[in-house]
C-alpha cells in the first residue's frame, strides 16, 4: 500500500542465485570486479566505480510480453539500497542498437526503499527492458522489485499440482521451499494451494499442502487425479502441473500468477522452459511443436548470453508445454489426460486443448537429461504415443506419415545395435494395433513394465571404468560420399562380412549415436559422461534381420487395421480421458 487510496501490486522480483538451487551468476547478474555478491545473503557490496546490470535471463523485463498480454499499464521500481549511485535504463532489442531511456542519480544514507517510477514505460513496445547500477561512492543493494498501479483484469487463485511416485528425499524440501517462499507468505493465502498426488502412498502429512493418496497410474492417472479435484472440489480457476522436486525459482511462480492475474485474454496459458540439470544456463526448449515429431522451441541456447535472452523473446507458435512447468485456466479444460501412464501426457493434452501458451525469461525449470533416462521402456513410451497422437491429432496426414515415425526411431536404434530398444519400439506398434480395449487394460501399466523390463539384459545402464573409456576409439565425424553411399547401401555394415569391421570398439555419447561413426565397428560403447554411466552393445546379424522381420510384420498389421483403428481412437477419445473414467481407474466410482 503507497498512500491512500494507491496499491502496489508486485509483478516481478529481484531473483538472486543460491546454492541450493543455481548458482550460475550470470542468469542472474553481471558485475565488475568492484563489485561483491554475498550469495548467504543476497546482497550486493558496490565500490566506487562498480557496475551492476540486470540484462539477464532472471532479471530483466519481457517489455514486449507485458504489453501484449496484460493491461499492465504503468511500471514502477522500488530498490533497497544504500550509498551514492547513479542508475541508467536500457533498453535492448534483438537487431537493434541498445537505447538508453532514463538516468536516476540517488543518494541514501541509510539503508531503505526508493521508488522510482518508469514514465517511460507507455512509449515503449517490445524488447527487454533492464537497469544499470554504477556506485559513485561505497554502496549496498539487497533488494528490489517491479510493481504496478494499474487494477487487476482477473481474481486468479492458482491450484498447483505435484505428482509424486517414491522420491521423497526430493519432494520434501522442495514442499518446504515452496511453503516458506510462496504458501506461508500472508499476499499469497488466497491466491495459491498446493497439492501433492501421491502414487507411492508414503508421504506424511504436511501442514499448509493437500495430499492426497492415489494408484500408481503414472503421470497421466497422478495430473488427472489433481486437476479432477482442483475442478470438483476447490476454488481455483488456474492449475498449474509441476514436477516433484519443484527445480524451478519460487519467483517463476509469483510472476505466473502476475501474469494471469493482469491478462487480456483470461484463457492465457503459460509454459516454463525446460532448462538443463547438469548444464545449468542451457535451455533444452522453451515450449515446443508437434506436427508428429516433437520440435522444440529455441533449443541449446545459453541464457547467460544476452542475444540469446533477446531470441527467448520473440513469440512462435507453442502446442504444448512439459508437465515440469505449466500453468493454464480450468476453465478450458475439456479432457483429462489420455491413460499414457507416462511420455506423451502433455503433448495429447496440449494438442487436444489448443491453449493460448506463452513462455517468459525467468519462467523455467531444470531437468535432468534425457539421454540418461532413455532405455527400451522410455522408447516403448515414446513410439506408443506417437503413434497415439497421430490417431487422435495429426491423421490428416495419413498412414505414410505414421509409418516414417515409427520407421524413424526403429532404424535409428535398430542400425545402432540398439537391439533391445527396437524390440520395444515394435512391441509399441503391437499394443497400438490391440485398439481401445488395450487402454483399458494397461492404465497402471504393470504388467507392460514387466514384460518390457524382461527385454532388457545389455542396454542397462552401468559405472563405466576409467580403463574401458580410455581404450574406446573415437569416432570419425567425416565421411566422403562413396563411403556412405557403401554404409547406406550395407545398412551400416549389417550386410558386410566379419572380415571388414575394424579392431576395438568405438564411443558414442548415450542417446546421441553417429551412424557413420559406428560403422565397421563390431563394439560400441555408450556413455552418459555427466554420470560416466553406460554400456557395450555388439554388432549381431541375426538379431538385425530377426527384428526387422518382426517390425514389418507389425507394420503390415497396423496398415491393415489403420482405417478401424483411426474411427475407434478417435470415437473413443473423449471416453478415455472423461473423469468417469479416470474415477473407476481412482476407485472413486463407488
Amino acid at each position: 500500500m503507497l498512500g491512500t487510496g494507491i496499491v502496489m501490486h508486485i509483478l516481478q522480483n529481484s531473483v538472486f542465485p543460491t546454492y541450493s538451487l543455481c548458482s550460475e551468476k550470470e542468469l542472474y547478474f553481471r558485475f565488475n570486479e568492484h563489485v561483491d555478491l554475498d550469495m548467504n545473503k543476497s546482497t550486493f557490496s558496490l565500490r566506487k566505480k562498480g557496475k551492476l546490470i540486470t540484462d539477464t535471463y532472471f532479471n530483466s523485463i519481457s517489455v514486449g510480453k507485458w504489453k501484449r498480454h496484460t493491461n499492465v499499464c504503468d511500471l514502477n521500481l522500488t530498490i533497497r539500497l544504500k550509498g551514492k549511485v547513479k542508475i541508467t535504463w536500457f533498453l535492448h532489442r534483438a537487431y537493434f542498437s541498445g537505447r538508453i531511456l532514463a538516468e536516476n542519480y540517488i543518494s541514501n544514507n541509510d539503508f531503505n526503499d526508493i521508488v522510482i517510477p518508469l514514465s517511460f514505460w507507455s512509449d515503449l513496445e517490445d524488447g527487454m527492458l533492464v537497469f544499470e547500477v554504477e556506485a559513485l561512492d561505497d554502496s549496498e543493494i539487497s533488494d528490489f522489485y517491479y510493481w504496478t498501479n494499474t487494477e487487476p483484469t482477473n481474481n486468479v487463485k492458482l491450484g498447483i499440482v505435484i505428482t509424486h511416485f517414491n522420491r521423497q528425499k526430493y519432494v520434501l524440501p522442495a514442499l518446504e521451499r515452496l511453503k516458506s517462499q510462496l504458501l506461508d507468505l500472508p499476499e499469497f493465502k488466497d491466491k495459491v494451494s498446493l497439492f501433492v498426488v501421491d502414487n507411492s502412498q508414503n508421504l506424511p502429512e504436511i501442514d499448509n499442502v493437500t495430499i492426497i493418496p492415489n494408484e500408481n497410474l503414472g503421470g497421466a492417472g497422478g495430473f488427472s487425479r489433481g486437476l479432477l479435484n482442483l475442478k470438483e472440489n476447490t476454488d481455483c480457476t488456474h492449475c498449474l502441473f509441476m514436477d516433484d522436486d519443484a527445480s524451478c525459482e519460487v519467483d517463476g511462480i509469483k510472476r505466473t500468477i502476475a501474469l494471469l492475474t493482469f491478462a487480456k485474454n483470461k484463457d492465457l496459458a503459460i509454459g516454463g522452459a525446460m532448462i538443463r540439470e547438469e548444464t545449468m544456463y542451457l535451455q533444452y526448449e522453451n515450449g515446443a511443436r508437434f506436427d508428429g515429431l516433437l520440435r522444440p522451441n529455441k533449443a541449446n541456447l545459453d541464457l547467460r548470453k544476452i542475444e540469446n535472452c533477446l531470441i527467448n523473446e520473440f513469440e512462435e507458435k507453442v502446442d504444448f508445454c512439459g508437465w515440469w512447468y505449466f500453468a493454464f485456466p480450468l476453465s478450458k479444460v475439456k479432457h483429462l489426460a489420455f491413460p499414457f501412464f507416462v511420455r506423451g501426457d502433455d503433448i495429447g493434452f496440449g494438442l487436444a486443448h489448443k491453449f493460448n501458451i506463452i513462455t517468459l525469461n525467468g519462467i523455467c525449470s531444470w531437468q535432468g537429461d534425457f539421454a540418461l533416462k532413455h532405455s527400451p521402456f522410455t522408447a516403448y513410451l515414446d513410439n506408443r504415443h506417437q503413434i497415439m497422437q497421430h490417431f487422435h491429432h495429426c491423421s490428416q496426414d495419413g498412414l505414410r506419415a505414421l509409418i516414417l515415425v515409427t520407421a524413424r526411431m526403429f532404424m535409428r536404434n535398430l542400425l545402432t545395435y540398439h537391439y533391445e530398444t527396437a524390440e520395444a519400439i515394435i512391441r509399441s506398434i503391437e499394443d497400438a494395433t490391440k485398439g481401445k480395449q488395450f487402454w483399458e487394460a494397461n492404465v497402471d501399466m504393470a504388467e507392460k513394465r514387466k514384460e518390457i523390463s524382461a527385454i532388457i539384459k545389455n542396454e542397462k545402464p552401468e559405472d563405466i571404468s576409467l580403463d574401458l573409456f580410455a581404450m574406446a576409439q573415437a569416432g570419425n565425424p567425416n565421411e566422403r560420399k562413396l563411403i556412405r553411399l557403401l554404409r547406406w547401401s550395407t545398412l551400416n555394415g549389417h550386410l558386410l562380412p566379419k572380415l571388414f569391421f575394424k579392431r576395438g570398439y568405438v564411443w558414442q555419447d548415450k542417446g546421441h549415436s553417429h551412424l557413420r561413426e559406428i560403422y565397421r565397428f563390431k563394439k560400441v560403447l555408450y556413455i552418459h559422461r555427466p554420470s560416466n554411466k553406460g554400456f557395450v552393445l555388439e554388432h549381431n546379424k541375426k538379431k538385425f534381420f530377426m527384428l526387422l522381420i518382426s517390425y514389418l510384420k507389425a507394420i503390415y498389421q497396423l496398415s491393415q487395421n489403420y482405417s478401424k483403428l483411426k474411427n475407434e481412437y478417435q470415437s473413443s477419445y473423449d471416453e478415455l480421458t472423461s473423469a468417469e473414467f479416470w474415477k473407476k481407474q481412482f476407485k472413486q466410482d463407488k
